[in-house]
């Protein structure tokens, strides 16, 4: 799991909802963050071993508005790939 990484959550309330690494912070957590409900000025921080990493990301500078951009064209992507 690295910085840029999509991750999904699989334990905790945001249980399902796709997140961006903006940091690693030790060996087992990372610090995550999607622009909308946390955003780059107060990411989360959670167990590697409670996400799973779906996707690239892409991003260089992550700014709130870009995080927000690319978890809503993953989404975007995900939905059209279960639909065919």
């Amino acid at each position: 799991m690295e910085i840029g990484d999509i991750v999904i959550s699989l334990a905790g309330h945001d249980t399902g909802k796709p997140f961006v690494v903006v940091a690693q912070a030790g060996e087992n957590f990372v610090l995550i963050a999607d622009g909308i409900s946390r955003g780059m000025e107060n990411p989360k921080l959670k167990r590697k071993r409670h996400l799973r990493v779906a996707d690239q990301s892409g991003i260089e500078n992550p700014t709130n508005a870009a995080l927000k951009k690319r978890i809503k064209q993953f989404i975007k992507d995900r939905r059209l790939y279960a639909e065919k």
